[in-house]
């Protein structure tokens, strides 16, 4: 007859089995129901950090697994000053949003709002250092506007004091109805128009080449692709321009 073989159980190693077993639930027992402790934003200059972290909910540093990064996002993609929000969380408590605003190009004097890149128009908040748009635009060409502003950096946009339409009209016949005039916070004022609105990222190479204010043409009927037109004020009487060179 054979003989039954009784297997020892080892308790110090199921000891261990339950303390590791044991330490895996806690663990993700501490984790699951870890608040947030760090909410780190970039990318951020219009809204400030209060704002956002109220905007999507994070006031009370919820728990951290309750929260979704992707509602997050959709919140504040939601906002009229931003454009795109990527969102993420670690382990250790912490949510990460990146955020890209909107520019601010200018504030339309017919209606009191601030224009954005992304063509919203906001009340909300007051700012200064932007240029202003004095009078009525045509609908398509305003919309081409603010295109065309998008594509210009916030450093030259912060140099305009003005923005007019002015259609170039002679004799009753519009020669070029997407004309404008800025008015630059240097007292010079430059000619330019919705097709060659990106000639503006030359301003400041230009400016460092006058020796006193006057009227900059940069618009598509004066400019070409060698020469600026550049016509002092104090010689806007006597008919005399300069060929400023690219």
């Amino acid at each position: 007859m054979e003989k039954k073989v009784k297997r020892r159980i080892n308790k110090k190693a199921l000891i261990v089995i339950i303390l590791i077993l044991y330490l895996i639930i806690m663990i993700f027992y501490y984790v699951y129901k870890m608040p947030i402790k760090n909410i780190i934003i970039n990318g951020n200059n219009l809204l400030n950090d209060s704002e956002i972290i109220s905007s999507v909910g994070l006031n009370d540093y919820p728990n951290l697994f309750k929260v979704s990064t992707k509602k997050i996002e959709k919140k504040l993609e939601k906002l009229d000053l931003v454009i795109s929000a990527d969102v993420d969380k670690n382990l250790f408590g912490t949510i990460y949003i990146d955020i890209e605003e909107a520019q601010i190009l200018f504030l339309n004097k017919t209606n009191n709002k601030l224009v954005l890149s992304n063509k919203k128009e906001i009340s909300e908040i007051s700012y200064s250092g932007i240029p202003t748009l004095i009078n009525y635009v045509p609908s398509d060409i305003y919309t081409n506007l603010i295109e065309q502003m998008s594509k210009i950096d916030g450093e030259i946009i912060a140099l305009i004091s003005e923005i007019e339409y002015n259609p170039d009209v002679k004799e009753d016949i519009t020669i070029n109805d997407n004309r404008f005039i800025l008015k630059m916070n240097d007292g010079n004022l430059v000619y330019i128009d919705i097709v060659n609105f990106t000639n503006l990222k030359m301003y400041k190479t230009i400016y460092s080449n006058l020796e006193t204010s006057g009227i900059i043409h940069l618009d598509n009927v004066y400019a070409d692709a060698d020469t600026i037109i550049f016509t002092p004020f104090d010689k806007i009487n006597e008919g005399e321009s300069d060929e400023l060179s690219e």
